[in-house]
């Protein structure tokens, strides 16, 4: 084995202290990549830098300090794991509450009851130092939900859903459309999904022949099929099923034909709010002279897109497509109308 001959540098030292510092507030690890280009230097400098702290930066039992973990571009240097177990403990299950937090929409269900339990019994296990640490998380971590959907009568609907979700098998669910209409389906589960405060189960309709979303707060009732003998009928999990592909492209879970979209930006702070988040994935900017901004975009489906855009007020004009814009101007003057007397 080649030894190292080149002793590090001023500089290089440096560079060096700024990695160990640097991986003590990173309980998990730090990426090659990152760590490359925060101290700007090539791959192969930094290989050369990860050898030198495993050889001459020891732990307590002489050991190495730190570890790399992962292959190709997902590697990571971290601090080997029996250095900082308690410290990435408490972090962790910091982490675990503010995940929590972020379930408060289903309270008095089936979910947040099992997430609890799974929180208690956490919380027990851990030394009394930790649990000292880890005082007042309720006021460190909150989490407000977006317009949440009331599930606190559904709970014997998504106990059948989860059962069912981890068995696969087959339900009959008797589903209502908006205005109370609606129809049986015989549903194959395959995800339970969470979005925007809402709960969603997508998976194979066989009254539709398709892979649909059922809105959990319309499943009037939910029960198994259940063969001759009364054991569930079951099915086989699609092997290819990816949840991720039923939103790509979408703006939020209703699809549609594929649509280019441009929209005007009419102020410096509607773009910032904007810019700042992600809106879509294929979301693109660009400025004009007057100062507004054109939001080109091109999603699966405008009927989320148009509550969105509605959202907005006068903030934002929809320059394209013509069935979008003019949707829009309907809305917008309906709108216009209530208020007129005003």
């Amino acid at each position: 084995m080649k030894k190292l001959n080149r002793k590090p540098t001023y500089g290089a030292a440096i560079r060096l202290a700024r990695i160990a510092a640097g991986l003590f507030s990173k309980p998990y690890g730090w990426s090659f990549k990152s760590i490359a280009e925060s101290l700007e230097i090539s791959e192969r400098t930094l290989a050369r830098y990860v050898a030198v702290l495993r050889s001459e930066l020891p732990d307590w039992h002489g050991g190495p300090l730190v570890e790399v973990v992962g292959t190709g571009g997902d590697r990571k240097l971290r601090l080997v794991s029996s250095m900082k177990a308690a410290e990435a403990s408490s972090y962790q299950v910091a982490l675990l509450y503010f995940s929590l937090t972020v379930l408060k929409f289903l309270e008095g269900t089936v979910l947040k009851e099992g997430v609890e339990g799974l929180w208690d019994k956490v919380y027990e296990n851990l030394s009394l130092t930790q649990q000292t640490r880890l005082a007042g998380l309720e006021r460190k971590f909150y989490a407000v939900p977006y317009a949440p959907k009331d599930y606190t009568d559904f709970s014997e609907q998504l106990d059948v859903i989860l059962r069912a979700l981890l068995d696969q098998t087959r339900l009959k669910v008797d589903y209502a459309g908006l205005t109370g209409e609606g129809h049986p389906h015989d549903f194959d589960p395959y995800s339970l999904i969470a979005y925007r405060g809402g709960l969603y189960l997508l998976g194979h309709s066989h009254r539709r022949r398709a892979i649909t979303y059922l809105a959990v707060e319309r499943i009037r009732s939910v029960d198994f099929i259940r063969e001759a003998d009364g054991t569930p009928v079951r099915f086989a999990f699609p092997r290819n099923f990816d949840p991720a592909a039923h939103t790509e492209g979408t703006f939020g879970i209703v699809d549609g034909p594929e649509t280019r979209v441009e929209l005007k930006i009419l102020s410096e702070q509607t773009e910032a709010y904007v810019r700042s988040r992600t809106i879509h994935r294929s979301q693109r900017f660009a400025r004009n002279r007057d100062g507004t901004t054109v939001m080109t975009m091109t999603v699966k489906g405008t009927t989320e897109l148009a509550n969105w855009i509605m959202s907005m007020g006068p903030w934002i004009e929809v320059l394209k497509p013509a069935a979008l814009r003019k949707e829009i101007a309907q809305r917008h003057a309906k709108a216009a109308r209530l208020y007129r007397a005003a």
